[in-house]
Order: C-alpha cells, then sequence, then structure tokens
C-alpha cells in the first residue's frame, strides 16, 4: 500500500511541473503594462492638452506649387487672425470650460460616474467658441469618449470632428 501511495505522489508531482512547465513557456514574454491611475491620468492629460495638428497634405512640399503654399499661409493666418480677434473674456471662458471638461473626463473614468458633464462641456466650446483653440481639442476628447456613451448621449461624427 505505501508502493502505491507514494507512486502516486511522485505521478502527481510530475503533472504539476509538466504543468508549471507549460505556463511557463506557453504564456507571453512580455507582460502587458499595468499602469496605476495616475500614471493613466497624467498621460491623458498630456495627450488631451496638446495641440490639435491639422492633416497633412498627401504631396510632398517640394511637389507643390507656390500657389498651393501661399493658400495654406493664407489659412493659417486666417485661423491665427480669428484666434486673435476672439475677445479675451471668450479665451479665458473656453480655457475654463475646457479645464471643467478635463476634470471630468478624470472623474469619468472612476467607476460610477458618467461623461455626461464632460461631453456637456465639450457641447459648449464647440457651440459657442469654435474658432478657439480648444474647440478642436474638445473635439478630439469628445472622438475618445467610449462608444456605449457616444450612443447614450447622442454624439454625433460632426461634433467629434470627423
Amino acid at each position: 500500500m505505501k508502493e502505491f501511495l507514494i507512486k502516486i505522489a511522485i505521478l502527481a508531482v510530475i503533472v504539476i511541473a509538466i504543468v508549471v512547465l507549460i505556463r511557463k513557456f506557453s504564456s507571453p514574454s512580455e507582460k502587458p503594462e499595468n499602469k496605476s491611475f495616475q500614471e493613466v491620468i497624467a498621460e491623458d492629460d498630456r495627450r488631451l492638452r496638446a495641440d490639435v495638428e491639422e492633416p497633412q497634405e498627401t504631396e510632398p512640399a517640394a511637389e507643390q506649387s507656390s500657389e498651393q503654399l501661399k493658400q495654406i499661409e493664407q489659412q493659417a493666418k486666417a485661423v491665427q487672425e480669428q484666434t486673435s480677434q476672439m475677445p479675451v473674456e471668450d479665451q479665458v471662458q473656453a480655457q475654463r470650460l475646457f479645464e471643467m471638461a478635463l476634470a471630468q473626463r478624470k472623474m469619468a473614468r472612476l467607476p460610477g460616474i458618467g461623461y455626461k458633464q464632460m461631453i456637456d462641456y465639450c457641447r459648449e466650446i464647440i457651440q459657442k467658441y469654435p474658432n478657439s483653440p480648444e474647440a478642436p481639442k474638445a473635439r478630439r476628447m469628445l472622438g475618445e469618449v467610449p462608444e456605449r456613451y457616444r450612443e447614450l448621449y447622442n454624439i454625433t461624427d460632426e461634433e467629434m470632428g470627423l
């Protein structure tokens, strides 16, 4: 009887060793990066505060005609003029709304809190201050709202800048 129990114990040890080896060699060598909540928030903050870049032309700059380059420069100047023509109060208000939207986005990542206030702030920026530098940032923020909330709050492609 003792020999039988010893054989079962040895067999169990071998099976456990095989399972451990299979798990070790079958799992991916690179483990996914687990970021803390603060790291995720800091990354979102950097990304969402960054200026939105306009899509680049498909032609290289060397191949563009001088007319096209002048047109692009004129468009850039027009955007700068629109921004500079905004009253200072409007610029400050747009910045304030953006900061509040950013704070609400951070809170929305916590369980039990939704994106409603963030979406409302972004919509207000887009409607009241469309020429402000914060309007494209607000559109980008709306574009990053999870799909289920987009449907819930009826976020349109136009609001996201698509």
